[in-house]
């Protein structure tokens, strides 16, 4: 009996830990596979900053240039690609496009795509520092993965380890 239950906590065990490499296994294409590429003069802007990107491609290709926050950043008043937060271009070799002003502190994410949302360019991250106004002082950015899916699984590694001690118990007991 405690045997077949080991067997089924490793079959379960098996089953469970592939889901955290799924993302990784996900992808068609490494990053040399893309044909265009963004640049920016310095990823670290200054509040309220105006900057220019420079994207170069090995075709002519109608992009989307869509700029991204995340914490405070994420505001709907924080990002503006020429006014907005995406922008669509053709890009015949290479173009710029302005972005700005970044009206927040945080980090922020420029992608590029084509028009049916597929990556044309690995994106870029911009870091905007400058004085937050919310009071915060000192506060540390969140950085890392979520550890919650790992902590799932060895929730439930625990929770069969109790069955089998039970489960162990139990035919001890009737045995004898």
């Amino acid at each position: 009996m405690l045997r077949r239950l080991f067997a089924a906590g490793i079959a379960l065990a098996a089953l469970i830990l592939p889901v955290s490499a799924t993302s990784a296994a996900a992808d068609d294409y490494g990053p040399d596979d893309l044909p265009c590429d963004i640049a920016v003069d310095s990823a670290t802007v200054a509040l309220g900053a105006t900057i220019g990107l420079s994207i170069a491609c090995d075709g002519t290709y109608t992009a989307v240039v869509t700029v991204t926050g995340a914490g405070e950043a994420a505001g709907d008043e924080a990002v503006a690609v020429a006014g907005t937060s995406s922008e669509t271009v053709t890009v015949d070799g290479s173009a710029t496009v302005t972005v700005g002003p970044l009206n927040a502190p945080g980090a922020y994410t420029v992608s590029l795509t084509d028009t049916d949302g597929n990556a044309l360019a690995a994106p870029l991250t911009l870091t905007v520092v400058g004085a937050a106004d919310d009071g915060d002082e000192g506060g540390l950015a969140v950085t890392g993965p979520t550890s919650l899916p790992y902590l799932g699984v060895a929730g439930g590694l625990l929770l069969l380890g109790v069955i089998a001690l039970v489960a162990t118990r139990v035919s001890t007991r009737r045995s004898s």
